[in-house]
C-alpha cells in the first residue's frame, strides 16, 4: 500500500504525458500584460513574414520601394533617432536601411521630454549628422518647444521630423502645422509627411489606427528612406 501511494505521489508531482514518444511537460500560464499600448507594440515586433534584419541590398529595394541609388545613399548614413512609441515600433526596419542608427525612443514620450534626451545624447557624443525625430503623438506642443529642440540639436545637423498621425486627437493638426512651419523656417529641417502618405491606408495600422502593423512599419521606413535619400549626406 505504501509503495502504491508513493507511485501516485510521484505521478502527481511530475504530471508528465507521453505523446508519440515526446515528453510534454505542462507549463504555467503567463500573466497577461495589462498595459494595452505595451501589448500593441511588443505583439507586432515579431515579423510574420519571416524576414530577418540581415537583408541583402538587392532585397531592400523591393521591401522598402527604394531605388538602387537611394539604397546606396541610405546605406552610407549615420542617423540618430529621437522618438516615441512609433519609433519604438519602426526601429528594426529603420536599422536595415541605414549604415548605423542609434536611437532613443520611449513609449508615451512627450515633446517636452526631448531637451533632456538631447542633452544626454550630446554628453555621450551620440548625435549623428542626421537626426530623425518622431515626436508629437502623445500631446499638444507649441512653437517655442519645437524651435528649442531644433536649436538645441544645432544647425550642423540635418533634422528630419516625421509629422503626426493621431486621428482621434485634436492636437494632430495643430502639431503638424507647427512641424511644417519649422521645416520652412529652418534650412536644416525637413518634413516627412507620414500623415499624408498614410491617411488613406488604415490597413497599415493595428486596431488603434495609430501604431503601424508589420506592413505599416515597412511603409513608414519607405517614406523615411525616400525623403532622407534626397537631402541627407554621410
Amino acid at each position: 500500500m505504501k509503495h502504491q501511494k508513493l507511485i501516485y505521489w510521484l505521478l502527481g508531482i511530475f504530471a508528465v504525458v507521453f505523446i508519440g514518444g515526446a515528453l510534454i511537460i505542462p507549463t504555467p500560464t503567463l500573466k497577461k500584460q495589462v498595459i494595452n499600448i505595451g501589448n500593441i507594440i511588443t505583439g507586432n515586433h515579431t515579423k510574420t513574414t519571416g524576414a530577418t534584419h540581415s537583408v541583402a541590398h538587392t532585397d531592400l529595394g523591393e521591401k522598402y520601394q527604394l531605388s538602387k541609388s537611394e539604397i546606396k545613399t541610405l546605406s552610407q548614413l549615420k542617423v540618430t533617432g529621437i522618438g516615441d512609441s512609433i519609433m519604438v515600433r519602426t526601429t528594426p526596419d529603420l536599422k536595415e536601411i541605414f549604415k548605423s542608427f542609434n536611437v532613443d525612443a520611449k513609449v508615451g514620450r512627450q515633446v517636452s521630454a526631448a531637451p533632456a534626451v538631447i542633452s544626454q545624447l550630446k554628453a555621450n557624443n551620440a548625435i549623428q549628422k542626421n537626426v530623425l525625430v518622431n515626436l508629437g503623438t502623445n500631446g499638444p506642443t507649441d512653437e517655442a518647444s519645437i524651435d528649442g529642440i531644433i536649436e538645441q540639436i544645432g544647425s550642423k545637423h540635418q533634422i528630419y521630423w516625421v509629422n503626426t498621425r493621431v486621428p482621434d486627437k485634436k492636437w494632430q493638426d495643430s502639431n503638424n502645422k507647427l512641424i511644417a512651419a519649422a521645416a520652412k523656417k529652418y534650412s536644416n529641417v525637413h518634413l516627412i509627411d507620414w500623415l499624408y502618405v498614410s491617411q488613406s491606408n488604415d490597413n497599415w495600422f493595428v486596431s488603434d489606427n495609430l501604431h503601424p502593423n508589420t506592413l505599416g512599419e515597412r511603409e513608414y521606413t519607405a517614406t523615411v528612406g525616400q525623403t532622407m535619400a534626397k537631402t541627407a549626406t554621410p
